[in-house]
């Protein structure tokens, strides 16, 4: 649902986080006047909405087909024309932060190696509660 909210509303939100969603392969209008930033964080061992494969949403030709995560980022990346990229990995997660986009914004994902669609206590140390607040609290609405 978040990424229905970026691609509808993003214009009545200055940022959106997700945790271990995803959007359509194909969504059937995604194209926002105004950004909002985009953090995603997900297991790469999800069992319920696998990391690094497309699956079919229960059947559902009104949904179809579900982007694995490394499309999703990229979709997000392209759509919001970031010009910067930046990786790190420390300890059990990739941290990639796309900079440089457009109106201003990020595009920030954490794969974590060893969980799955469970909720992690910390991300790189950092309670995941906190983690997501600290990028919300980051942007703000002109």
């Amino acid at each position: 649902f978040v990424y229905e909210l970026a691609c509808q509303a993003g214009d009545l939100f200055a940022a959106f986080a997700s945790y271990a969603g995803t959007m359509p392969l194909r969504p059937k209008a995604c194209s926002p006047t105004q950004f909002a930033a985009l953090l995603h964080i997900h297991g790469k061992q999800d069992g319920i909405i696998p990391y690094a494969r497309q699956w079919n949403w229960k059947n559902w030709d009104s949904v179809g087909t579900m982007q694995d995560i490394p499309s999703l980022v990229r979709y997000w990346k392209q759509k919001y024309s970031c010009q910067k990229e930046a990786k790190t990995t420390e300890g059990q997660a990739d941290h990639v932060v796309h900079s440089g986009c457009a109106q201003g914004l990020r595009v920030e994902h954490y794969g974590l190696e060893k969980v799955g669609h469970e909720w992690p206590d910390r991300v790189r140390g950092v309670s995941t509660h906190k983690r997501i607040w600290d990028f919300l609290a980051g942007f703000k609405k002109p």
